[in-house]
């Protein structure tokens, strides 16, 4: 196994800036993935089948004549077109809610108007069907009356959206429970007067509906972007973007970028109109506060936000009603600063690489005579990268070429090291005082304040590629918990703290391991339920879990660009591989395998 283990993925063509006036040609959209099909509840049969009969309805087939071939040129998949009947003659209050239901879910394409014939009084003003999505797993909802005679609805919960995009995955256990008030009206049939703002859909509609994008921030050193997963209907995607980006990062990122938009600036056309394959942005007079650096910067936050939207091929700015002058390059930053290179692996007590189908010892590996080394960790540097491990569990070594190794921390229980994009190596005590360890190998060392770990027992962590955030792993209260954090640093780099963090993967129980996989996702080893050995969990920042198939016995992971470079260790040795859907053992004796990071 080589460097190209880690499978590099092309990069995917971006659109293009073009300030107002200035001609550009055009170029074909790409086309759109259509959203895997999942099995759709019974409580929403009504709507898909509805949608169904809507598409069924967009074209006539011949019924005679001669068969002949074509290839036609598809449009891109716009997602299922939901329609929803409104309320029937004589339903009864269940049904009611049931035919509410189905019709908010379709109501991003009527403007809620077939969901608001279910309400009656001041509901049908006041209902903010995008207040929040409650979304919940691919079951039956169960209806119960209460003693007032309420219609209440109870079903698993998977997750929520805000108003902003905000996903955020719900635990094994949780449930909605969400309650329908109804009266009858003048005309004596049910209609609901009270209830909860927004919707609830189960995941097959809601994945049809709205699409996962990214608003992409800037490191404060302007060398990457850093995204943010936001979630928002496909219908009018591009003028979501753009209004979230100019609303600038969430609380728990804002510590950790810089959102280059000056301050007050919006859109002075409350839609982006994609036309050709050009998005037409229109900004506020406030853009013009920026210098001509930051105003490049800002156009290549816009045009990377926009590479989300299928179709945009390019971008065109105005301010105030005229071109968008910019005088310097618009920079081309990566989202995922990773350069492939050999597993680092721990074999027969020394440091080694995994060349191709060999296990070859690494320069200095006789200088580990007595120690005891595992986890390391490698740096991104293409020379001499910085190499780390621990010697035993108690104390941090920086690997010296064929020099004898220099000890770097020391202290009970330490974590398994993670090495930042700058060169600073991340550890602490298992036990948490609320401060993490980062040193340099020429020993330079500081306090990172984390205070919300105070008390807590760090399993792992890992610091992304970019530098910007880290995700940790560590137990409170008896219960395993994923947090990511922005990584607050001095304008040196030097890191100072953790800003307080947002909780993901609530699914996974329990972990021992992670690592990154691309810009918006982490790989966690752990138990997500009824497991029966750790499995490979997927967790995007603001996205749902998914797992992988199990590998008997493995305690480590690795990984380098993407799901297919991901790396496995078992406890008696294996390293084991993707390939395709599966796993692949590759070598026996190896531990504790590294890719940068």
């Amino acid at each position: 196994m080589t460097a190209a283990a880690d499978s590099h993925h092309a990069a995917l063509p971006g659109p293009r800036l073009r300030l107002a006036g200035r001609p550009s040609p055009r170029r074909r959209p790409d086309p759109r993935r259509r959203p895997d099909p999942r099995r759709r509840p019974a409580a929403v049969l009504a709507v898909v089948v509805a949608a169904l009969v809507v598409l069924a309805g967009c074209a006539s087939l011949p019924r005679s004549g001669p068969v002949t071939a074509s290839d036609p040129d598809l449009p891109a998949a716009q997602g299922i077109g939901l329609f929803a009947r409104g309320p029937e003659v004589g339903a009864s209050p269940q049904e009611i809610v049931d035919g509410f239901l189905a019709a908010s879910a379709a109501g991003y394409s009527d403007d809620f108007l077939v969901a608001r014939q279910f309400l009656a009084g001041t509901a049908e003003q006041t209902w903010q069907p995008l207040a929040q999505v409650r979304i919940f797993a691919d079951a039956q909802p169960q209806y119960t009356r209460t003693p007032d005679g309420a219609v209440r609805l109870s079903v698993a919960s998977q997750a929520t959206v805000d108003s902003d995009g905000r996903f955020t995955e719900s635990g094994p256990q949780a449930a909605i429970e969400t309650e329908f008030t109804l009266v009858r009206d003048a005309d004596g049939e049910w209609r609901i007067i009270e209830l909860d703002d927004g919707v609830l859909v189960p995941f097959a509609i809601f994945s049809s509906v709205y699409v996962q994008s990214a608003l992409y921030f800037v490191t404060p050193d302007r060398q990457a972007f850093v995204p943010e997963v936001r979630w928002f209907p496909r219908e009018n995607l591009a003028t979501a973007l753009v209004r979230g980006l100019l609303q600038g990062p969430s609380p728990w990122l804002s510590p950790g970028v810089v959102n280059v938009a000056p301050t007050g600036t919006r859109m002075t056309v409350e839609s982006v109109a994609v036309t050709d394959g050009i998005a037409q942005v229109n900004l506020s007079a406030e853009s013009l506060a920026a210098e001509s650096e930051e105003r490049a910067l800002f156009a290549a936050q816009l045009t990377r936000t926009l590479r989300e939207v299928p179709g945009v091929q390019e971008v065109q700015l105005t301010a105030a009603g005229a071109p968008y002058e910019i005088t310097d390059d618009v920079p081309e930053l990566p989202a995922y600063p990773y350069s492939s290179r050999n597993p680092v692996v721990v074999a027969d007590g020394a440091l080694a690489e995994v060349d191709g189908g060999e296990v070859v010892p690494r320069p200095g590996a006789d200088q580990l005579a007595g120690l005891d080394p595992r986890h390391p960790a490698v740096g991104y540097e293409q020379q001499n990268p910085t190499t780390v491990f621990l010697d035993g569990a108690d104390r941090l070594m920086a690997a010296a070429g064929a020099d004898a190794p220099v000890e770097l921390v020391t202290g009970a229980g330490l974590v398994p090291p993670s090495v930042d994009l700058r060169g600073w190596v991340w550890t602490t005590p298992a036990a948490n005082d609320g401060t993490l360890v980062a040193v340099r190998p020429d020993r330079t060392r500081v306090g990172v304040a984390a205070p919300w770990l105070d008390g807590g027992t760090v399993v792992s962590l890992r610091i992304s590629r970019e530098g910007a955030r880290a995700v940790v792993v560590w137990q409170a209260a008896g219960s395993t918990v994923i947090d990511a954090a922005a990584v607050v640093r001095d304008v040196d780099g030097t890191p100072r703290a953790l800003a307080e963090p947002v909780r993901i993967g609530d699914r996974v129980t329990a972990a021992a391991d992670l690592a990154w996989v691309d810009e918006n996702t982490v790989a966690v080893l752990g138990d997500s339920g009824g497991d029966s050995e750790p499995t490979v969990h997927l967790l995007p920042l603001g996205g749902p879990t998914s797992r992988l198939p199990v590998v008997e016995g493995a305690v480590s992971i690795a990984a380098g660009r993407g799901e297919r470079s991901i790396l496995l260790g078992t406890g008696d040795g294996r390293l084991y591989e993707r390939t395709g859907a599966a796993w692949r053992a590759v070598h026996d004796d190896v531990f504790d395998p590294a890719l940068p990071g």
